[in-house]
């Protein structure tokens, strides 16, 4: 009995997650407008600056990020071989620090720790009073803000999703009580997941802090880790390679141009330059929020209503792209990642060789022409203030020089403060992501991130959809990752996977993995309790942490309420 067919339209990491998924049980097919298979998460390698043996200078959409609580896309890691023997999991190193940097301070490098006494009830002050350990953060800072990630770690996710869900994470953590260092840490893209604090929701963007704060109890180079060299080479080719021995065939340079939808199920596809439509059992639509919506007609809006929401979706998205130095000296700066907290552009970086080095050889030796022993990777968050050193906004250059020349000079002014870090004289080249385009009125960008504004979740699409053979696997897909990753872009196509195995009369396939917060019984108990208030719409968490916090409050204090939540919870947990 021959297999059913399946065409993935899109082959980044959704659709080659939802492919691996399925190829053992369908006939899978997967089409893609690029030449390349990775989507925003391939390498982007710069033509003609190999010599020799050597490889092209490798760059990246954006630096590679796996923090302790991806499950799905390591799960996926860990089923594909590595040529030599072993997993593309055993490609990941871990980061044993992260610092922060601000102009005229330089760095200031917090080591991973783990945290004391977390025992059955998650400290969560202690974890913030810990993660900025070595720093000269104001106290009182430390203290609000432990305050305000206790509550939400105690709320419960009914309060979460109808309430917190509907505020920014700025109004949720009270941002003006901050002093304006402080205020630049909450708004800092490493420190918040590359997300806008006044923008982004305080449901997602507290529960990723939260997942941060958790990840201090995995050992130091547990808790961070990124790939031993370009995603390309270490991941996403042998990925291709297994996933062509499963049986997938992929089709490149094919892009799609639209669906053909009989008022009940998709009938076909059609891509440029072709002359028919593609038809298959079920399709499943793993293409990028801003294409996606392109794609949809009235008829298929009629059929589910949800799928309009794709056409109308350009508030939810801003951009963030990356941008590669590549540097005459190595300039390890800190053994991970690093945080530009004042930058106007929101950078954030982290200097690849050291993690490439170890495995296979001198950076020099492998990529360039042999003089390049660096590079420093920079993702920009912010496209829309003025920099530090021009009155432009990134968006509103008209060249890549002229927004490469800019970062440059805000990491010198940052890096800088307290001795000469970055020279002049060490970058030898650069390069900024394929992605973003220039004319004579600015940039535009072919790739932009979900950002998550509040309420956007009720905006946003689930993966199995009302037409009977239509699958949604991409990162804007509603998912518990809930944020705009190859971690969420992951477990949509494993939901998306599970939704063809239902119709088919089949028990889901596609493991899938619930995030993990504080899960000690007190935790557990605070949470249950939020619930029940939840449903008389009181405030019971407010009422447990008392919320008497001044205005001002010392460590001290936040501590002892702290204190005071674990021993009402105690009381009560004792009650018969």
């Amino acid at each position: 009995m021959s297999k059913k067919r399946v065409v993935i339209l899109g082959g980044g990491i959704g659709g080659l997650s939802a492919a691996h998924e399925l190829a053992r049980d369908f006939e899978v097919h997967v089409y893609e407008a690029d030449r390349h298979l990775g989507g925003k998460a391939r390498s982007q390698f710069k033509a003609g600056t190999g010599a020799g043996h050597r490889r092209d200078l490798p760059g990246e959409h954006g630096f590679r990020f796996f923090p302790a609580f991806y499950q799905h896309v390591i799960d996926t890691m860990r089923r594909t071989p590595r040529p030599g023997g072993g997993t593309i999991a055993d490609n990941l190193v871990g980061c044993m620090e992260m610092a922060i940097v601000e102009q005229d301070r330089g760095p200031q490098v917090l080591p991973r720790r783990r945290p004391e006494n977390i025992g059955d009830f998650f400290r969560v002050v202690d974890a913030v009073e810990s993660f900025f350990a070595g720093s000269d953060v104001c106290p009182t800072d430390i203290a609000l803000f432990g305050s305000k990630m206790l509550a939400f770690m105690c709320s419960s996710d009914e309060r979460r999703l109808g309430e917190l869900e509907r505020m920014s994470f700025w109004d949720f953590v009270d941002g003006p009580r901050y002093t304006p260092r402080f205020q630049s840490y909450i708004n800092s893209s490493r420190f918040m997941v590359a997300m806008d604090a006044k923008r982004g929701s305080a449901r997602t963007i507290a529960s990723k802090a939260l997942q941060i704060l958790l990840d201090f109890q995995r050992p130091a180079g547990a808790n961070d880790r990124v790939l031993n060299g370009p995603t390309t080479l270490q991941w996403l080719d042998p990925w291709e390679q297994h996933l062509r021995g499963l049986g997938v065939t992929f089709h490149l340079e094919k892009r799609l141009i639209g669906l053909d939808f009989d008022g009940g199920r998709i009938r076909g596809a059609r891509f440029e330059g072709s002359p028919g439509a593609v038809t298959a059992d079920y399709f499943i639509l793993a293409l990028p929020l801003e294409r996606a919506g392109a794609c949809i007609d009235d008829a298929m809006i009629a059929a589910d209503p949800a799928l309009g929401r794709l056409r109308d979706a350009t508030d939810m998205t801003a951009w963030m792209s990356g941008a590669q130095f590549y540097l005459r000296r190595d300039v390890p700066i800190c053994n991970g990642h690093v945080a530009y907290a004042d930058s106007p552009w929101a950078l954030s970086s982290i200097s690849q060789a050291q993690f490439w080095t170890p495995a296979a050889g001198p950076f020099s030796e492998r990529y360039g022409d042999g003089q390049i022993h660096g590079v420093l990777s920079v993702d920009v968050c912010v496209w829309d203030q003025p920099g530090r050193f021009t009155a432009k906004t990134a968006a509103e250059c008209t060249s890549a020089e002229e927004v490469l020349a800019e970062i440059w000079r805000q990491l010198q002014a940052s890096l800088n403060g307290k001795g000469e870090v970055l020279r002049d004289e060490d970058r030898a080249d650069w390069r900024l992501d394929d992605n973003i385009e220039f004319g004579p009125g600015g940039a535009r960008n072919h790739t932009p991130l979900l950002v998550h504004p509040p309420g956007s979740w009720f905006r946003r699409p689930r993966a199995e959809t009302q037409i009977h053979n239509l699958m949604l696997a991409s990162d804007y897909v509603q998912t518990t990752t809930d944020l705009a990753t190859m971690e969420g872009a992951n477990e949509a196509a494993r939901m998306a996977a599970n939704a063809i195995f239902a119709r088919e009369g089949l028990a889901a396939k596609a493991a899938l993995f619930p995030v993990e917060e504080a899960t000690g019984p007190l935790v557990k108990l605070a949470k249950k309790l939020d619930a029940q208030a939840w449903q008389r719409r009181d405030d019971r968490i407010l009422e447990l942490l008392s919320f008497s916090t001044p205005l001002e409050p010392t460590l001290e204090e936040a501590k002892a309420e702290q204190d005071q939540m674990e021993e009402r919870l105690r009381r009560i947990a004792a009650q018969p």
